[in-house]
C-alpha cells in the first residue's frame, strides 16, 4: 500500500512502536473492544480490520524547529490519544515527521509525504497538534486544510486548539485567531530574548558565533548558560590576528583578492565557522575585510531577521543605530583605524556600478546548457563537480571550486555546445544504419510481451469484478436489520470500496507498462527520429532555432551524451593557453527510444566521443589524423605531410614530427620511436 509513498520523513521505528502502544492503551481506556486486532499484522490487513470495525483511518503530521527541540513524542501521544478517543486508527506507518526543519520551509520530507498519503487516500483525516507544526505563517496553514483536505472531501483536525473542518461555519476562523495568537506571541518571545542578549553583550559575555580573528575564553565563576556549558568572552586569536595583518598589509600594497584568498587558503587561515562550505571563499573573504570588530568595535544587533514573505526566505535587514548596541574594547583591536579605512576605500573602488536594463535577445542553445559540462579533475564517481557561469556576461564556464582548481580554466560556452553539437550530429549521419538494426531487433523482442504481466492483469480484472458484485449485494442489504447492522454493513461497504481503489490503480498501472513493452516501431519512423535529431544539433550549432527548438534540441543534447561531458583540460609546458576537450559517452540507442516515447529496459552506452571544447593549435589539432596515417597507414613523416597538404593543411615534415610527439603527449604516454622513413626503403634519385 505504501508503493508510491516517499520514505524519507517516516516515523523511525522507536517511535513507531510507541504510538502502536499508545493508540492501544487509549482504545482501551475508552472501552473499545480490540478483539481480532493484531499489531504485527500487515498495514492493507489492520486498515481492513479498522474500517470493518467502524473507524475512521488518520494520518499524522509532526515536526520541531531546531535541534534543542524534543517534541515529536509528545505531539505523537497527544494526536494518537485523541484519535483513538474519536473512533479514529492512527497507523504508524502513515505518521509523518520533520525534525530540526523551520516551520517557514515549504520543501519538508515529512510534509511531502503527509501530502503523498492524502492524495492516495490511505487516510481520510489528517491529525496535527498545532496548526503551526504544518507552517509558521497562518495564512499557509489555512491553505493546506483548504486546498488538500477540504476540497478532497477530507477531514482534518488540529487537537489542542479544536479547529475541526467538520465545523464547517468556525474552523477558518478559529485557524486564523489562533495564528494571530501565535504570530503575536513569537514576537513577544524574540523581544525577550534580544533583551536578554543585550545584557549578556554589555557584560562582556559571548553572544552568537565568534568571526574570524577570535576566539573564546572561559570566565571562571560566571553563570552558566541555559543549556549547562561554562559561560565565555572573545578574545584575540594570536596566530590569526598576524595573518589578518599581513594579508591586510599585501592588499593595500596591490595584491588581489583572488591572489589573497589563495593565499589564505595556502597558510591555513580559517574560516567563518557558519560557513556551510566548511572552507573560505570568495565572497567571505572579501566581506571579511569590513568587519568593524577588527578596530575593537563590537555591535550588538546592526543586522536583524526577517522573513519575506514574497521571496519565502529569510533575510537580514540593516537596523537604524538607535536599534544597535556598541561597545569598544581596545584589548580586542586587530587593525588600527587608519589600515581599515584605508580597506574600506579599496573595497569601495572595486565595486561596479550600477547595471541599465538587460536587452531583450534571443535564447541560443547554449544560454540554456548549464548543467551538462563537469569537471574531470575535481570530480569522483559520487562527487561530481559542475563547470559554472563565469565571465562578462556569463558567456563563459569554469570548474565550481574556481581558483583552487588545479586545472582552472575559462571555456566559452557557446563554443563548446557548438562544437558537441557538430559532433553528434556527424555521429548520428555516421551511425544512422547501425542505430536503425538494433532499435528494430529491440522491438521484435519486446513485442513478444509479457505473459506473466497479462496472466496478473487478468487475475486483477477478475478481482475487481468480484469486489464490484460484492459492493452491489452490500447495497442492497444496507438499509436492512437494526442500526449495528447498519453500520456494520456500511463498514464493509467502505472496506470493499477500498479495496477496489487499489485493484484499480494496481490494474492501470499495469496494463500502461504492458502498452508500453509491446510498442514496435518502424524503420522509416527510426530514420525520421534521427533526421529531425541531427537538424535540430545542425541549426543550434548555427544559432537557427527558435524559441520552442532551443529546449527540445537541449533534450535532446542530454539524452545523447548521458547528460554529463567532462571537461578535460590540458596545461602544456611554456605555453599560457590550455587546452580544453570534452569527453562523454554516447547513448543514441536510449536517445531514439526516448523520442518514440518507449522504455529501454537494457540502456547500452556507445563509444566514447572526444570534441575539443575551444578551438586547438593546428599541431594539437592533426594529431589524432597523423597518428592514423603514421601507425595506421604506416607513412613516413613526408609522406604524411604530402598527405596532409593535399588535404587543406599546410604543414611540413618538421610540423608532423611534433603533432605525432603531442598524440602521445595528450595520452599521457612516451612516443614511441620510429624507424627511418618509417621503415620504408628510401627511393633513388
Amino acid at each position: 500500500m505504501l508503493a508510491n509513498i516517499p520514505t524519507a520523513g517516516a516515523a523511525n521505528p522507536e517511535l513507531a512502536q510507541k504510538i502502536t502502544d499508545w493508540w492501544q492503551d487509549a482504545a482501551r481506556e475508552s472501552g473499545f473492544n480490540l478483539e481480532g486486532f493484531d499489531h504485527h499484522a500487515s498495514l492493507s490487513n489492520r486498515i481492513a480490520w479498522a474500517l470493518q470495525a467502524g473507524l475512521l483511518i488518520a494520518t499524522g503530521y509532526l515536526r520541531h524547529s531546531t535541534k534543542l527541540q524534543h517534541s515529536t513524542e509528545d505531539q505523537a501521544r497527544e494526536i494518537v490519544v485523541w484519535g483513538a478517543r474519536n473512533r479514529m486508527y492512527v497507523p504508524p506507518e502513515l505518521v509523518s515527521m520533520d525534525k530540526a526543519v523551520t516551520g517557514k520551509s515549504l520543501r519538508r520530507d515529512g510534509l511531502e509525504r503527509m501530502k503523498s498519503i492524502l492524495s492516495s487516500r490511505l487516510a481520510t483525516v489528517l491529525l496535527v497538534y498545532k496548526v503551526s507544526r504544518l507552517f509558521r505563517q497562518a495564512y499557509r496553514g489555512l491553505e493546506l486544510f483548504q486546498g488538500e483536505v477540504v476540497e478532497a472531501g477530507l477531514r482534518a483536525v488540529s487537537v489542542s486548539q479544536g479547529i475541526d473542518t467538520d465545523d464547517k461555519k468556525g474552523w477558518k476562523l478559529k485557524i486564523s485567531v489562533h495564528g494571530l495568537l501565535d504570530d503575536m506571541l513569537i514576537d513577544a518571545i524574540a523581544d525577550h530574548v534580544r533583551i536578554g542578549q543585550v545584557g549578556l553583550f554589555q557584560n562582556g559575555y559571548t553572544t552568537g558565533a565568534i568571526g574570524v580573528g577570535y576566539r573564546r575564553k572561559e570566565i571562571p565563576n560566571a553563570p552558566l548558560t541555559n543549556r549547562g556549558l561554562p559561560r565565555t568572552a572573545p578574545e584575540v586569536d594570536p596566530e590569526v590576528a598576524k595573518l589578518i595583518q599581513k594579508h591586510a598589509c599585501l592588499l593595500l600594497d596591490g595584491m588581489s583578492l583572488k591572489d589573497g584568498l589563495r593565499r589564505w587558503i595556502a597558510e591555513g587561515g580559517p574560516c567563518d565557522p557558519r560557513s556551510p562550505s566548511r572552507h573560505m571563499t570568495y565572497s567571505s573573504y572579501r566581506r571579511l575585510w569590513s568587519n568593524i570588530r577588527f578596530t575593537g568595535r563590537w555591535e550588538f544587533g546592526r543586522k536583524r531577521n526577517e522573513f519575506s514573505t514574497k521571496r519565502n526566505y529569510v533575510r537580514q535587514i540593516e537596523q537604524p543605530d538607535s536599534e544597535v548596541v556598541s561597545v569598544h574594547v581596545e584589548d580586542l583591536r586587530i587593525l588600527d583605524d587608519e589600515t581599515f579605512q584605508a580597506l574600506q576605500s579599496m573595497l569601495t573602488g572595486l565595486k561596479s556600478g550600477p547595471r541599465g536594463p538587460r536587452k531583450i535577445k534571443p535564447k541560443q542553445l547554449w544560454d540554456i546548457t548549464t548543467d551538462l559540462f563537469y569537471c574531470a579533475h575535481c570530480s569522483q564517481p559520487d562527487n561530481l563537480v559542475r563547470y559554472y557561469h563565469a565571465g562578462a556576461n556569463g558567456m563563459g564556464m569554469q570548474c565550481k571550486n574556481g581558483d583552487q582548481c588545479p586545472c582552472r580554466s575559462a571555456v566559452r560556452r557557446e563554443d563548446a555546445v557548438r562544437s558537441v553539437c557538430c559532433e553528434l550530429a556527424g555521429l548520428i549521419r555516421r551511425d544512422t544504419e547501425l542505430t536503425e538494426q538494433v532499435i528494430c531487433r529491440s522491438c521484435e523482442l519486446d513485442s513478444v510481451g509479457d505473459d506473466s504481466l497479462r496472466t496478473e492483469i487478468a487475475s486483477l480484472e477478475s478481482s475487481v469484478a468480484a469486489i464490484n458484485r460484492k459492493i452491489e449485494d452490500l447495497f442492497e442489504l444496507a438499509g436492512m436489520g437494526s442500526d449495528d447492522d447498519r453500520k456494520d454493513v456500511r463498514a464493509r461497504i467502505r472496506s470493499a470500496q477500498s479495496q477496489r481503489r487499489g485493484n484499480q490503480t494496481q490494474l492501470a498501472s499495469l496494463k500502461k507498462v504492458l502498452d508500453r513493452t509491446t510498442s514496435t516501431i518502424t524503420p522509416d519512423a527510426v530514420r525520421a527520429i534521427l533526421a529531425e535529431m541531427s537538424t535540430l544539433l545542425s541549426n543550434a550549432a548555427t544559432g537557427q532555432l527558435g524559441e520552442e527548438s532551443v529546449y527540445k534540441a537541449l533534450a535532446i543534447m542530454k539524452s545523447l551524451t548521458g547528460g554529463q561531458i567532462m571537461v578535460q583540460v590540458d596545461r602544456r609546458e611554456g605555453r599560457k593557453q590550455t587546452n580544453v576537450r570534452g569527453v562523454f559517452r554516447t547513448h543514441l540507442v536510449r536517445a531514439v527510444k526516448e523520442q518514440a516515447d518507449m522504455p529501454d529496459a537494457t540502456p547500452s552506452e556507445g563509444e566514447e566521443v572526444t570534441v575539443w571544447l575551444r578551438e586547438p593549435p593546428l599541431i594539437d589539432a592533426l594529431a589524432d589524423r597523423v597518428h592514423h596515417l603514421i601507425d595506421i597507414e604506416r607513412l613516413s613523416h613526408r609522406d604524411t605531410a604530402k598527405r596532409l597538404c593535399l588535404e587543406g593543411h599546410k604543414v611540413n615534415s618538421g610540423n608532423v614530427w611534433y603533432s605525432y610527439r603531442r598524440y602521445y603527449e595528450m595520452q599521457g604516454q612516451t612516443p614511441p620511436k620510429v624507424p627511418y622513413n618509417n621503415g620504408h626503403r628510401r627511393k633513388s634519385g
